[in-house]
């Protein structure tokens, strides 16, 4: 439990850090934190997972731990100590499942993966298939079988299936596994109630990818952005593909920011943007 590991490093004021998806229930965590000692920080700026700690920022504001919710350890070095609150949600998958069965009807072997929220939905789903008369295959590759996160996806790919299925909500985790793989892809997607095929957002995202690529070859000015969030940090490689832009006589400028967006940009006239930041953000989606 969280309360009690925060105790165990006699945490006194606690920095939240939470994905978007938990607005909603932040301040049922906050009052239970207070409830049991802790002074209490909500974090206001976006976290898109365990990649981005702020202990900088933490630590400004007298803190002396941070509770990062519903992430998994990514291994980010920080200043202070962090726990990782495995939060899950709580949900019953199955009469979508039945009702979007026939979409992977004619697939004998399915490959189940998921984030952390919906963990505990993964045994549900697989028990239904294999009553369905399905072999459902789960891999363990993070801390829990068939957990993905959203740039580490060996859970999924491992795996000797016919086609994959995601159980959650939104395109990021299937997405990155459709590109990386030939194999089907599908989301039980808990909030559009239906399950989806990413064959077409697969090829979506890569007819942009290769617009993006020939847009650099005829670019004269090029942004690249990076992040100086600890997980996203890859300034190095950054100026070494500026000065490979630069002998092929373009001018580079090097953008810095903390949550990448085309708004901070406004004014500023390039004619591409190369994002060196989170590998799964797209492109072209920079531009101004």
């Amino acid at each position: 439990m969280y309360i009690d590991e925060l105790k165990k490093i006699k945490a006194k004021r606690v920095f939240v850090q939470y994905p978007e998806g938990l607005k909603t229930k932040i301040k049922e965590i906050d009052d239970e934190l207070k409830k049991n000692g802790f002074e209490t920080v909500l974090c206001c700026e976006p976290t898109f997972g365990a990649c981005d700690v702020r202990d900088f920022e933490a630590k400004r504001l007298g803190c002396d731990a941070i509770l990062h919710v519903a992430h998994t350890d990514f291994g980010v070095k920080s200043d202070l100590p962090v726990i990782y609150w495995d939060y899950f949600l709580d949900a019953d998958p199955i009469p979508l499942i039945e009702k979007e069965f026939e979409k992977i009807e004619k697939y004998t072997t399915i490959g189940l993966f998921t984030s952390l929220q919906y963990i505990p939905l993964m045994n549900k789903v697989k028990e239904y298939l294999e009553n369905r008369g399905k072999k459902a295959v789960v891999a363990k590759s993070q801390k829990y079988e068939g957990q993905v996160l959203g740039c580490r996806m060996d859970a999924a790919l491992k795996l000797d299936a016919e086609c994959l299925l995601f159980i959650g909500t939104g395109k990021f985790h299937p997405l990155g596994v459709a590109l990386a793989t030939d194999k089907p892809v599908f989301s039980l997607d808990l909030e559009k109630q239906q399950i989806i095929d990413f064959k077409e957002e697969k090829m979506k995202y890569l007819k942009k990818k290769a617009w993006h690529q020939e847009k650099v070859k005829e670019a004269n000015t090029v942004a690249i952005a990076v992040s100086w969030k600890q997980g996203q940090n890859r300034i190095d490689e950054a100026f070494k593909i500026k000065k490979d832009l630069e002998s092929q006589g373009k001018n580079v400028y090097i953008l810095a920011f903390d949550v990448i967006s085309k708004e901070k940009i406004i004014g500023m006239k390039f004619d591409v943007i190369i994002n060196m930041a989170c590998p799964r953000m797209d492109d072209e989606d920079l531009l101004a």
